[in-house]
């Protein structure tokens, strides 16, 4: 933060002054590329940036195997960022993120069940020990070729 602090006075009446800020300005600015271009290359479906993720398969009448993912990363206060995607063969290969976002107690768990495929998370009232778990129900949309949330995942979704 010292740069602004100089005027645009000092800074421009001192030739020697703009000669060693315009090295720092075109540094900080490749640097600022750099991160940019790094940041955009790492997708997070290549879970390269969770800390941990959970995987598996489940059979989804009238879909057929469909593999999931659970990258997660803990952000603090017991809470972690998640992402949960799914990848199917419906003709071709599909792949579809259900869910990005926070919730506690990770992974969350995936499954299928008579033509659904549920996804149960945990979110936990600050200092308590009890959770409650939220379930998730998603039906195969075939026109769509996607899965599509359903209301009423706790009915839906018993084990």
């Amino acid at each position: 933060m010292a740069i602004k602090r100089f005027s645009s006075a000092t800074a421009t009446s001192n030739p020697s002054m703009r000669t060693r800020l315009l090295p720092i300005r075109s540094v900080a600015g490749l640097l600022c590329g750099l991160v940019a271009l790094v940041a955009g290359s790492v997708g997070s479906q290549d879970g390269s940036d969770w800390a941990e993720v959970s995987s598996g398969a489940s059979d989804v009448s009238g879909v057929g195997a469909v593999h999931y993912s659970v990258g997660y990363s803990n952000i603090g206060y017991d809470h972690f960022r998640s992402e949960i995607v799914v990848r199917w063969r419906d003709g071709t290969d599909r792949t579809q993120t259900l869910y990005d976002g926070i919730y506690d107690r990770p992974p969350a768990k995936v499954w299928g069940i008579e033509g659904h495929l549920c996804v149960s998370m945990e979110a936990c009232a600050r200092y308590e020990d009890a959770c409650t778990a939220q379930t998730i129900a998603y039906r195969y949309d075939a026109a769509a070729k996607s899965f599509t949330e359903l209301g009423g995942g706790d009915g839906l979704c018993r084990r």
